[in-house]
C-alpha cells in the first residue's frame, strides 16, 4: 500500500509541476503581450515635439494678468502687459482704435 501512496504522491507533484510551468507560460504570453502594447502606444516625453508638448498642459490664467478696456461698451481683455502699459499712455479714442484694430482679447 505504501507504494500506491507514494505513486499518487509522485503523481500530485507532477501535475502540481505541469499547473506552474503552464502559469509561468500564460504570464510570459501575458508579459510580452503588455510590453507590446507599451511600445507600440507609449512614447518618451523626451521624443516629442514642442507643439505635442504643449497640448499635454494648461496655463491658468488670472485676472491679476489682465488689464481690461473698455471699448464701444464692451470690455476687453490684454494679457500683455507691455501692451496694455503702452494703451494706457494713448488717449481713449486712440486706445480704442487700436484695440478694434488689432483684435485684442
Amino acid at each position: 500500500m505504501e507504494q500506491s501512496s507514494f505513486q499518487d504522491e509522485q503523481t500530485v507533484r507532477h501535475q502540481f509541476d505541469s499547473l506552474c510551468k503552464l502559469a509561468l507560460k500564460s504570464e510570459v504570453i501575458n508579459y510580452e503581450k503588455h510590453m507590446a502594447y507599451r511600445q507600440k502606444y507609449e512614447v518618451m516625453l523626451s521624443e516629442l515635439s514642442e507643439k505635442e508638448l504643449s497640448r499635454l498642459f494648461i496655463m491658468d490664467e488670472h485676472e491679476m494678468e489682465t488689464h481690461r478696456f473698455q471699448v464701444l461698451g464692451y470690455d476687453i481683455e490684454v494679457k500683455d502687459a507691455l501692451i496694455a502699459e503702452a494703451l494706457q499712455t494713448l488717449t481713449e479714442k486712440e486706445c480704442c482704435v487700436i484695440i478694434i484694430f488689432y483684435g485684442y482679447e
